[in-house]
């Protein structure tokens, strides 16, 4: 019979991929509302659970008995020009977060925990961060994030939880929300939208951005580990070029505007150092953000 696994955040990119990724384990999401794109996977079931209600959260794992949790959902609003509506995501976020570490607890303090933590919870904003770089927020979302890792971290060394924050960096595939900067480029060169496209062009962006399916297979690598770490980078460790990626598009669909080659400032993001993951994991990128983007291209 094979183990239960259940991901929060299930209408998401990484849950979508998970879904193909999980082989020998059956997976159970906990979402908001069904979404088509799983009506015909097998060794997948869904549960309207909400986070926010600690006996639901309990009840559901007592009943299914998950080897492991991975969760994904939280909400961002941080455009929200409502700073009221953004200070209440935050609660509902760390509520989530604490409603099911505490039913974990009072469950079966072996089941693993795998929080998906962000790049954007470093104080450093360029250059080279490892696990042992400082946090910071900068934002409420940041804020949630690297709250209730040090939830997680107090439950850990309080209860002996096996629990770890993977820290994602940026990472693209085919189900990327199209608010994202990857599908937004693409649906500008589909529209023809040459002055969207310039303006990002401008800003000659370097950052770390990985396939979204080699970060999912280093989620799953971890939950094999008897003992997770505290934290973990799943991250590509070098900078891509967004420019690159403009120009291949513009390339591939024959269109004649005119780039700027004359961009003189250069900004860079972070780049996670990955070798803690390639070390304890046995695992590394196969694919690559130029891949993700490619196959977006050809979806649309």
């Amino acid at each position: 019979m094979k183990k239960n696994i259940i991901i929060t955040g299930g209408s998401g990119q990484d849950a979508k991929i998970l879904s193909q990724a999980v082989k020998n384990y059956k997976i159970n999401f906990l979402i908001k509302k069904k979404d088509k794109y799983f009506s015909k996977k097998r060794n997948v079931n869904y549960s309207k659970i909400n986070l926010l209600e600690y006996k639901s959260i309990y009840s559901h794992i007592k009943k299914t008995k998950p080897l492991a949790i991975i969760h994904l959902a939280s909400k961002n609003n941080s455009t929200n020009k409502k700073k009221q509506n953004y200070n209440l995501d935050y609660k509902k976020n760390l509520l989530m977060t604490k409603n099911l570490i505490l039913a974990i607890k009072d469950n079966n303090k072996k089941i693993k925990f795998i929080f998906a933590g962000s790049s954007l919870m470093f104080k450093k904003k360029k250059g080279i961060v490892t696990e042992e770089s400082k946090f910071e927020a900068t934002c409420l979302y940041s804020k949630y994030k690297i709250d209730s890792h040090k939830l997680i971290i107090k439950y850990k060394k309080k209860y002996g939880l096996n629990a770890c924050s993977a820290i994602l960096f940026n990472h693209d595939s085919i189900h990327r929300n199209k608010k994202f900067l990857l599908p937004r480029i693409i649906r500008y060169l589909k529209n023809k939208n040459f002055k969207k496209i310039n303006e990002i062009y401008k800003e000659n962006i370097y950052g770390d951005f990985s396939h979204a399916e080699d970060i999912c297979q280093g989620m799953l690598r971890l939950i094999k580990l008897k003992k997770m770490p505290d934290k973990i980078i799943l991250s590509s460790n070098k900078l891509s070029s967004i420019n690159t990626l403009i120009r291949y598009g513009l390339n591939l669909y024959n269109y004649k505007t005119t780039i700027r080659n004359d961009i003189k400032i250069k900004k860079n993001l972070l780049v996670g150092n990955n070798s803690f993951a390639k070390k304890i994991l046995h695992w590394s990128p196969k694919k690559n953000v130029f891949l993700a983007f490619k196959e977006l291209l050809n979806k649309t």
